[in-house]
């Protein structure tokens, strides 16, 4: 297996991304959740199960980590982000978008950045969401709470409409120093998720431009909200299919979800689904 840290990357715009990369094999480029990114607990165990069949590489978005972060921001400059960390990457990639990082992917390969294949899990749409909805105000919301010193409200806030994270769960995790700590990092940028998530509404336009094999996927265990979120995305997305996680919650398995992975893109038997796949 081979390592790579410490490297960056440049943007359209001239901002440094940071990159790693682990493991040898087809290039998997994974974009993780909100507060996932290098060397976060959740992102480094998805690279320890995947990097014995893949060259996964990881990177933090802008604003997050080690990258740099400059202004103004907006979901094209993630995407260029994404297309720069492509771009480097030695051969065909493939995408792996998990919770938020599933929106990233779904922009910027609908934008036309080259890859070969895009396995998705669980992107935090509301698939029932009215469009004339307050959702996009919610961003504008959060970032007033960061302006105003509110890290942890927002945080808490983000959890809680975003994930879906019951109350009680979110009023826990300050139990937890160090992964509390984690999420108040990453605080000043979640209003920038629920701009790249569109108000949490399914961008239908968006994902009817894209054209290049997409699994979904939703866990057995997860919210109802996410599986009807997941659905609403393979009805918009041309030739996609799905596949739904036995036991699996917003936060998968590593394991499991590489069973998912393999089997879509390497073409292995998966025996951790309960159906297969659907064509669309």
């Amino acid at each position: 297996m081979t390592t790579s840290t410490g490297r960056s990357v440049t943007s359209a715009d001239g901002t440094q991304i940071a990159v790693s990369s682990s493991g040898s094999g087809p290039v998997l480029v994974l974009v993780g959740g909100a507060f996932d990114h290098r060397g976060t607990p959740y992102v480094d165990a998805v690279v320890a199960a995947f990097s014995d069949r893949y060259r996964v590489v990881t990177y933090d978005r802008r604003g997050r980590g080690q990258s740099g972060d400059t202004r103004p921001w907006s979901v094209e400059r993630e995407v260029d982000d994404l297309a720069a960390v492509v771009a480097d990457a030695d051969g065909p990639v493939d995408l792996l978008g998990i919770c938020v990082g599933a929106a990233v992917v779904l922009h910027a390969v609908a934008a036309g950045v080259p890859v070969g294949r895009v396995v998705l899990y669980e992107p935090p749409y509301r698939a029932s969401a009215d469009a004339r909805a307050d959702d996009v105000l919610f961003a504008d919301r959060l970032d007033e709470m960061i302006a105003g010193g509110r890290r942890a409200a927002a945080v808490r806030a983000y959890l809680t409409r975003v994930l879906g994270v019951p109350m009680l769960q979110v009023s826990a995790v300050p139990l937890k120093p160090k992964l509390w700590k984690a999420l108040l990092a990453d605080a000043g940028v979640l209003g920038r998720d629920v701009r790249v998530l569109g108000g949490l509404v399914v961008p239908e336009r968006v994902l009817a431009a894209i054209g290049v094999p997409v699994l979904v996927a939703a866990g057995t265990a997860g919210a109802v909200w996410a599986r009807g979120a997941a659905r609403a995305v393979v009805e918009s997305v041309p030739g996609s299919t799905s596949v739904v996680l036995e036991g699996q919650g917003h936060v998968p398995d590593p394991v499991v979800l590489k069973e998912a992975v393999d089997a879509f893109l390497l073409g292995e038997r998966s025996p951790s689904t309960t159906d297969q796949p659907e064509q669309h």
